[in-house]
């Protein structure tokens, strides 16, 4: 009997899009539960109208990790899928996740396929240099919004710690031979669609990043560092050079901003809207 977590703040435009993908698969006995953070829009409601299986819990305390927990404390089944409540599962990919979830994949995740319709030029540059990061579609969580746990590799830490890289944080728990993506599972992504918003991202992301080392530097010999592999695949490949250009040039921002806000005391969650859609 699996279950489903899906932590969920302001995602009123997605929530629905989400739940329908994930009951489309007709999963049996599959336990939801959508947690609605500190939301200021009608996300709970509409979760609790797509179908009356879906259990709904509601909290005022911000926070994905403490929206994690709460919905966790609630849920007793494995596998166990974790999901964004703007991640929406292809048909069929569910079913796939949960098959493959085994004691040889203690982690899995379906492929990511960002959704670049509404994107700009600068966006398509960037996401066509990111082809070339390993991390995005390898291993789990691998940039999809999703991994599944088998109830013993839940068992390697308690609680969900307060913390920005929660990606990360479970990355750390598994070696790279542990994490593992899905053939024939995937999660449409829906990224910024400007240069902007995609720097606020990534500045959430490297702080988080630095907050993790930080805080559990334990965890960081499972994360393996790309360094500069991905500007020498791109630099022995000439007509990549537009888009080597503006995957440097946002990195290169994301450094600068994340060690401003550290020094400033910033602890926003630089979350994006532009990527977010109505249906």
């Amino acid at each position: 009997m699996p279950s489903i977590i899906i932590p969920a703040h302001n995602e009123a435009s997605s929530i629905e899009r989400t739940l329908r993908a994930v009951l489309a698969d007709s999963v049996a006995d599959l336990e939801i539960v959508v947690v609605v953070n500190a939301s200021s829009d009608s996300t709970a409601e509409l979760a609790r109208e797509v179908d009356a299986s879906i259990r709904v819990l509601e909290t005022e305390t911000p926070g994905k990790c403490n929206a994690l927990n709460l919905g966790e404390a609630t849920l007793t089944s494995f596998p166990r899928v974790f999901l964004d409540a703007d991640i929406q599962l292809l048909p069929g990919s569910l079913q796939r996740l949960l098959s493959a979830s085994g004691p040889d994949h203690p982690i899995v995740s379906p492929s990511p396929r960002f959704d670049l319709s509404e994107a700009t030029i600068g966006m398509r540059l960037f996401y066509r240099a990111q082809r070339f990061n390993p991390y995005f579609g390898h291993g789990a969580p691998n940039g999809s919004g999703c991994f599944v746990l088998t109830e013993t590799a839940r068992a390697r830490w308690a609680a969900f710690p307060e913390i920005v890289a929660d990606d990360g944080f479970v990355q750390g728990q598994f070696k790279p031979e542990e994490r593992s993506t899905v053939d024939g599972a995937e999660a449409i992504v829906q990224p910024p669609r400007d240069l902007g918003s995609m720097i606020t991202v990534r500045t959430r992301v490297r702080r988080g990043g630095y907050e993790l080392a930080r805080r559990f530097p334990e965890l960081m010999v499972n994360h393996v560092r790309q360094g500069g592999g991905i500007f020498k695949r791109l630099l022995i490949r000439p007509w990549e050079w537009p888009a080597m250009a503006v995957y440097g040039y946002v990195r290169i921002m994301e450094r600068i901003i994340a060690r401003r806000q550290i020094t400033a005391g910033e602890t926003g969650w630089g979350r994006d809207e532009s990527g977010r859609k109505a249906d």
